[in-house]
């Protein structure tokens, strides 16, 4: 996304020990409401000029609200504004999730409603979509949001030992509050990456194992499971090297 306003960050709206703006100074909701009348960006442009939110040491976030302004008014798209603040805030609270072991999103919903996001910026990009006005949300961002999601979930703790238990037992993780929280994060995994039920991979792999090595499983199973993401057939591979799969 861009730079916006030609400022760096949310500094830029600090006021000198007097409590007035430099000479010839112009804040961020100045230039917003120059360019837009929208109550809500206007609103948001002048919280991120409030010295509260200034005072944030999150500067990553003041330079991507920045840039979200400047992209709903550059698009006339106000409502863009909720989309870029809701799908930045749900990655940020998934990740710490994973990091802290504080759980803050209690279902997938939220990944669901970024693969739709997700698939719809890859049908308009393919052209098995048309929208004269565009893409909706940037395709640099969202393919960063991939990228991002991807690398949450393949760094979960315990994934193989999750994986195995789910292919072979058909059990989520338990043990108490711990087993609900890897219950959680193993539900993002699941949905992420397109793993079917239990039911569907041992089917998979029943008409295949009989017949090749574990060394061409994968092509096979990539086949028969054609929802599924390549890192989920690589873990059902490896989960069919190491057990009684099928």
């Amino acid at each position: 996304m861009h730079k916006v306003f030609g400022l760096t960050s949310l500094k830029a709206c600090d006021s000198d020990g007097n409590g007035n703006n430099g000479p010839g100074s112009v804040t961020v909701d100045q230039l917003v409401g120059t360019f837009s009348s929208d109550p809500s960006l206007i609103a948001f442009a002048q919280l991120c000029c409030d010295p509260s939110w200034n005072s944030r040491s999150d500067v990553d976030f003041h330079e991507f609200c920045l840039q979200v302004l400047f992209e709903c008014i550059s698009k006339d798209r106000p409502a863009l504004l909720q989309v870029y603040l809701s799908l930045y805030t749900t990655i940020g609270s998934m990740a710490e999730q994973v990091s802290n072991g504080t759980t803050i999103v209690h279902d997938s919903l939220s990944v669901s409603s970024l693969k739709i996001a997700l698939t719809y910026n890859e049908a308009l990009l393919s052209g098995r979509l048309a929208n004269s006005k565009g893409g909706i949300v940037q395709s640099i961002f969202l393919g960063s949001l991939r990228k991002r999601m991807e690398e949450i979930l393949k760094g979960l703790d315990g994934l193989k030992d999750y994986f195995h238990n789910y292919l072979e037992l058909g059990r989520w993780p338990h043990n108490g509050s711990l087993g609900e929280r890897s219950s959680i994060l193993f539900s993002w995994y699941l949905q992420w990456f397109g793993v079917p039920a239990p039911s569907v991979i041992k089917a998979a792999v029943s008409r295949i194992k009989p017949k090749i090595s574990s060394s061409c499983s994968v092509p096979l199973l990539c086949l028969l499971l054609p929802g599924a993401h390549v890192s989920a057939i690589d873990e059902i591979d490896k989960c069919l090297v190491s057990s009684d799969i099928g």
